[in-house]
């Protein structure tokens, strides 16, 4: 099995933790990147949690923020696209 590249996600707390990206693409449509990750967390009904950002580029590097409302569903689509590829 091909190993996932990890990232350092630097929380609101200034606290730092390790994800696996699942995804990295850019919507066409809004010409911006998303990155789809997980820290291995399992929620109450035993899934895996997966998260998703717009990664924009500063002077530090990289910064992961909240995706607009507007963008969620063709993001969602690309998750969609996702599960159904690994069934």
């Amino acid at each position: 099995m091909e190993e996932l590249q990890k990232i350092k996600v630097k929380k609101s707390n200034g606290e730092e933790q390790e994800a696996e990206v699942i995804l990295c693409f850019e919507l066409e449509k809004t010409g911006k990147n998303y990155i789809i990750y997980t820290f291995n967390e399992v929620d109450s009904q035993n899934m895996e949690t997966i998260h998703a950002s717009v990664i924009k580029e500063n002077e530090e590097g990289y910064q992961l923020d909240v995706i607009p409302e507007d963008e969620w569903t063709a993001v969602k689509e690309v998750m969609r696209e996702i599960i159904r590829n690994e069934e």
